[in-house]
């Protein structure tokens, strides 16, 4: 019996259904269900180990959104209402714990992406009306994938929010992911959009047997392969025993000092220093200490001179192997000449302070890398060098205000590379920064061999944050083939291994020292050469879409004309 006559029965049914699954005029009550089904998929679904799969369906509702609008014209302002309603509880249910550290920034960031993410929306409708269906797939597609390569990769873009990019809601599946060595998140991103597009085909346009195979096929093969890929993959490169420490500080209390519960910081770094001590073997290499650990603010030039450092130094004499990494806040004099773009004025004198990371070992050089992608709002104003003076100066109180943030931090120049030693060499990724994959992978292009996360997820309490931000750091790890170290201050700390396996891993507001054993590999992916070259492409294809499209809107006006 061939394939054509086994498919046929299925593809004669779902064509039967599709009559029932959608109204033949408009309903109100069908659209709020199609909303709540969309945004209720997203939202289960993201960084889900249970309801992962959602991501194949979240999108078919609001493509059926577009369908009805296009049958019932005179409802479009419904329709594309419900698109931006949808998008919007998504973005809410998701990414509600800004709130907790402003909310002011969850307003901003939840409306702002919002209507990024309608872009795509409203380019598929006029496309679709325009150039036909498949058109409109593609410019769904490719405008989608444009938008969120536009986040990842567009140095002229300062919103950049790629939190909600699609393949990252595939972290927590690293069994159905491990092609992202190929084709890094945008590959997720493209995979659910295709996989939604084809369901939705199905059901609710014209099911055919090759649809329903190539629906089957898209979604199946790729997980056999990542299936495959994960048993089969061994670890590479060189044993390194590390260890990460979680020191568990509160963000709000312990560590501001305008606090009546601010910790010394002379008791913080003992507290870092104990710990480490727990769990030191003759045979560890590195220590991993989190963001901001040093949370005194330390002049670059000076850093062996500041008595709190004094024992930080002495233990690494006692540990002369020891190398230690560890987050903290620094800052560059330049005198009375403004020397960078972020450079601030105080006391006469030019200076910009840094998000930053030091690596210090007894008898070598301090070695300093600054935080590169800086979090919109809360480490720097995007568009800061357009704003007025005043309306500057207002914005900086009004942050201060919030709780105690600097949003004039400097940038950095580039990934930055530790290098231990000749077989060991570091990448320090700074808390957002591990969202960029491709700028990751610049590290791994400089050498780079194992990954050292440092990051404190206390600004935003007892939220689904901390565990989203521990799994998104696996698909590093996936994509590069590197072994990762995390240091957060309050949770999640521990070690992810090459193919994005959770090694070993602490509880959350609890102070703790962990130690693993995790591997330097030298091994260059595809993703790490080519970084996001899936984005790069679409951008174009969009691009000659929309110059298609316009031009037979243009044909089209003619002949209505003639």
């Amino acid at each position: 019996m061939s394939d054509h006559l086994i498919v046929a029965p299925y593809v004669s049914w779902l064509n039967h259904i599709t009559t029932k699954l959608f109204p033949q005029q408009f309903s109100k009550r069908y659209l709020v269900l199609l909303i709540a089904l969309s945004s209720g998929f997203f939202y289960l679904s993201w960084c889900s180990f249970w309801f992962g799969c959602l991501l194949c369906v979240a999108i078919v509702p609001m493509l059926c959104m577009i369908k009805l609008l296009i049958i019932v014209p005179p409802k479009k302002i419904f329709c594309l209402a419900s698109i931006v309603l949808t998008l919007l509880l998504w973005n809410t249910l998701t990414i509600w714990w800004i709130y907790k550290a402003a909310f002011e920034g969850f307003l901003f960031a939840a409306c702002y992406n919002t209507g990024c993410l309608a872009l795509p929306w409203f380019l598929y409708y006029y496309m679709r009306k325009w150039g036909g269906l498949y058109i409109g797939y593609l410019g769904l597609v490719t405008s989608w994938l444009t938008l969120e390569h536009v986040h990842l990769s567009w140095e002229y873009w300062e919103l950049t929010f790629p939190w909600l990019n699609l393949g990252n809601g595939l972290a927590a599946l690293p069994w159905w992911i491990q092609w992202y060595e190929y084709t890094g998140i945008l590959g997720g991103s493209l995979w659910i959009l295709m996989a939604n597009i084809l369901l939705y085909h199905l059901l609710f346009e014209k099911a055919h047997p090759f649809l329903l195979k190539g629906f089957l096929g898209w979604v199946l093969l790729p997980i056999s392969i990542s299936l495959m890929i994960y048993y089969s993959y061994k670890e590479k490169g060189i044993h390194v025993e590390a260890v990460v420490i979680q020191p568990n500080f509160d963000s709000y209390t312990e560590k501001d000092y305008t606090s009546p519960y601010f910790v010394p910081y002379t008791r913080q770094i003992d507290r870092l220093l104990t710990l480490s001590k727990q769990q030191l073997t003759p045979a560890t290499c590195l220590v991993v200490w989190p963001e901001s650990a040093i949370d005194f603010c330390l002049e670059e030039v000076r850093v062996r001179d500041y008595l709190l450092m004094q024992p930080i130094f002495q233990f690494l004499e006692t540990y002369a192997s020891l190398n230690l990494i560890t987050g903290s806040s620094s800052f560059c004099v330049y005198g009375p000449m403004k020397a960078t773009q972020t450079a601030q004025k105080r006391r006469g004198q030019y200076m910009d302070y840094f998000n930053s990371v030091l690596y210090l070992k007894a008898g070598r050089t301090i070695d300093i890398y600054h935080k590169v992608k800086r979090l919109p709002g809360g480490e720097y104003i995007p568009y800061f060098h357009l704003l007025p003076e005043k309306a500057l100066v207002w914005l900086k109180q009004r942050f201060a205000d919030i709780g105690d943030i600097d949003p004039c931090l400097g940038k950095g120049n580039g990934a930055k590379v530790f290098e231990i030693n000749h077989y060991i060499k570091v990448a320090p990724i700074i808390c957002y920064e591990l969202l960029y994959g491709a700028f990751v992978g610049s590290s791994v292009q400089k050498g780079a061999n194992l990954f050292a996360v440092v990051t404190n997820d206390g600004w935003w309490g007892d939220t689904p944050v901390y565990h989203q931000f521990f799994q998104y750091s696996r698909l590093l790890a996936i994509a590069h083939r590197k072994s990762v170290m995390r240091a957060a201050n309050t949770g999640i700390s521990g070690f992810i291994n090459q193919r994005g396996e959770v090694i070993a891993s602490t509880n959350r507001l609890e102070a703790a020292a962990m130690r693993a054993v995790v591997c330097a590999n030298n091994q260059i992916t595809f993703y790490s050469l080519y970084g996001d070259y899936i984005g790069r492409i679409a951008s174009w294809a969009c691009l000659l879409l929309l110059c298609r499209v316009y031009m037979v809107r243009l044909r089209q006006k003619k002949e209505f004309v003639s």
